[in-house]
């Protein structure tokens, strides 16, 4: 009886063990409440300053990385004449989304992905096969991407649609 406990243990053990998840998720606010995700893992944001047609922007990119998979939320709030101007607003999502392919030594499609729809780009970036997936919200105040990037082999296409859908707007941003 004292060796069935002991087999017994030892497989709870190893299923245990087995089924110990690589994503831990967990819910965080984003660019101080504008944006809610759900991270794999402990998230980090970095900061910086983008320059669009004339206009700074404050640009924060929180991210999470699971073995060589990265999953990240980049924000951007407008300038308010970006935000009064619909034009502007959809010329900078135009840039931004262009520059997600032109890193990966793509040409941008002529009509570009509907905003808030996941794409996927595949292409190459020192020397290696990568495939992002990723979805960009506009509106008036902001500019939200979601960005999934890994080799493209080994692409965990579930978890960046889990990833994806995970992330909402605060009801004001909307």
């Amino acid at each position: 009886m004292v060796m069935f406990r002991t087999f017994f243990s030892l497989i709870l053990v190893l299923l245990l063990a087995g089924c110990s998840p690589d994503y831990n998720w967990r819910q965080v606010q984003v660019a101080g409440g504008a944006v809610t995700a759900f991270f794999p893992d402990k998230p980090r944001t970095e900061s910086r300053n983008l320059q669009f047609d004339g206009h700074e922007l404050a640009f924060s990119l929180t991210s999470a990385s699971v073995q060589d998979t990265l999953f990240a939320v980049g924000y951007a709030p407008l300038p308010g004449p970006i935000q009064g101007d619909a034009t502007a607003r959809k010329a900078f999502a135009s840039a931004v989304i262009a520059s997600l392919y032109q890193s990966l030594g793509q040409q941008p499609p002529s009509t570009l992905p509907a905003m808030g729809e996941p794409f996927v780009i595949d292409g190459e970036s020192q020397g290696r096969a990568l495939r992002l997936k990723v979805a960009v919200w506009l509106t008036d105040q902001a500019l939200i991407e979601g960005i999934v990037t890994a080799a493209a082999d080994a692409f965990p296409q579930d978890q960046a649609e889990e990833f994806l859908r995970g992330i909402s707007l605060a009801p004001g941003l909307r």
